[in-house]
């Protein structure tokens, strides 16, 4: 891959790991061990970075892994068309930056509860258009102390974004029209979510479950719907842990 014209990627690693690099704008990563940086930085589009390359050929959106503690991970992908598929095991600091249309970000952090994560910080920001989002975080309440912000600026977004932590702090800025987004946060102890934003015509699911503590959740949105349509904005809090969805 030619670093001047299609991305480039710096990864200083500690331990045993690899990262693959291929043509096309194509980074498949397989890092096993803790105390880890790594920089990704991708221009163009069709770019991906991803798992196993003979899965991603065939379409299906295979993740790759990041396994360990203390990892530094930053990822600046620009353009359109992009896809970034990932997974990590363990605490991590993670600084996700996607500026373009029509990309799609699948990323999880412990989700199917085989290590548990514990602290770490989490920033993802999208500028751009017609983008998808989904994010996991923890599972059976296996994650504590949670510090995540997420940025989005531009309309016909989709984000699905799911929290099981024991505690959580949660900061969400959108300057979006047309968008639909779903929070869930479930968990032992009590999640803080604040959802600051502008735009018209969205669609907005909020669910807070914690078990043992209050939820805290604060909203400042300013917008509006259509004659044919409402925005609409749906919360459900439970402090006893029933799962529940909006409109029930």
């Amino acid at each position: 891959m030619n670093a001047s014209k299609t991305g480039s990627i710096f990864a200083m690693m500690f331990v045993v790991g690899s990262v693959y690099v291929y043509a096309d704008n194509e980074i498949y990563i397989d890092q096993v061990g803790s105390t880890s940086a790594i920089e990704i930085i991708q221009d163009g589009s069709g770019n991906v970075v991803g798992g196993d390359e003979s899965q991603l050929a065939a379409g299906a959106p295979s993740k790759f892994i990041l396994n360990g503690d203390s990892m530094d991970f930053n990822v600046n992908m620009s353009g359109s068309t992009n896809k970034l598929f990932g997974s990590i095991y363990g605490t991590s600091t993670v600084d996700i930056d996607l500026d373009g249309s029509g990309n799609n970000l699948e990323f999880d952090v412990d989700k199917d509860n085989t290590y548990g994560a514990t602290g770490g910080n989490y920033l993802i920001s999208v500028t751009g258009g017609n983008n998808d989002l989904d994010f996991d975080f923890g599972s059976n309440d296996t994650a504590n102390d949670t510090d995540f912000d997420f940025i989005l600026d531009g309309d016909f977004n989709a984000a699905d974004i799911n929290i099981d932590a024991s505690s959580l702090t949660f900061n969400m800025d959108v300057i979006s029209d047309n968008s639909n987004l779903v929070y869930t946060g479930t968990g032992y102890d009590g999640h803080s979510f604040d959802l600051e934003g502008s735009g018209n015509y969205w669609d907005i699911d909020i669910v807070q479950e914690s078990t043992l503590q209050s939820d805290i959740l604060e909203i400042d949105y300013e917008g509006s719907g259509t004659s044919q349509g409402n925005a609409t904005i749906c919360i459900h809090q439970s402090d006893s842990g029933t799962s529940s969805t909006c409109g029930q």
